[in-house]
């Protein structure tokens, strides 16, 4: 990943660069400072990650964002008609992601238990774990404690939350390793930083809410 990537920005500048030379030779005239320029730091590295990363849902959100300002700063739209554009594209965003699921580094099984909190809460403990399990939190709350939970094999969680918050209480001898999209949310991972130990796996999808694992 590292290689691609150190590849993908050398090209960057690669033609940042003959784009300078051009100017400076008067081969043409091109304006690198067009009016919100800036939002290039944002749209590019967004595209990268639509053709990098496993999960395209966080760079669809950064490239659009991206658009946008970009869009209001040559006057096309307004700032004000950022957010109003945003706030739906995001929830439509989340909502496709939640149903096309087939971009997941592992997939669930069949099988998996879901845990869903929409506009309620969802609180148990749990002393079994057989097999790998969701987590999701619309407008709601979902608490599972696993801390008396006999974790055997490697388990996988997915978790998502739009605005909302999932806790997950886990046992101290696992390995808890995360990865996902935090979008105006937060992800805060407050378990011991094991180096041995049954690996679990949470991949997350954080959006105007909160995870917190303990």
């Amino acid at each position: 990943m590292r290689n691609k990537s150190s590849k993908f920005w050398g090209l960057v500048l690669v033609v940042v660069g003959i784009m300078f030379l051009g100017n400076n030779l008067d081969w043409w005239n091109v304006n690198l400072f067009f009016r919100g320029w800036w939002t290039l730091f944002i749209i590019i590295p967004s595209i990268y990650g639509l053709f990098d990363n496993t999960d395209k849902t966080g760079s669809s959100i950064s490239l659009i964002v991206g658009i946008l300002l970009l869009l209001a700063a040559q006057d096309i739209i307004s700032y004000g008609m950022i957010w109003k554009i945003l706030f739906p594209i995001i929830i439509i965003i989340v909502g496709l992601s939640l149903i096309c699921k087939t971009n997941l580094k592992r997939k669930m099984r069949e099988n998996s238990k879901e845990y869903v909190a929409v506009f309620s809460g969802v609180d148990e403990k749990i002393k079994e774990v057989v097999s790998d399990f969701k987590a999701i939190s619309i407008f709601g709350s979902v608490e599972l404690d696993l801390r008396k939970a006999k974790i055997e094999k490697d388990l996988y969680i997915e978790a998502v939350t739009v605005f909302g918050g999932i806790d997950l209480k886990l046992p101290e001898n696992v390995k808890v390793q995360t990865s996902g999209v935090p979008i105006f949310g937060g992800v805060e991972n407050k378990c011991l930083d094991n180096k041995e130990g049954v690996v679990v796996t949470i991949h997350y999808t954080c959006v105007f809410g909160g995870i917190d694992i303990f």
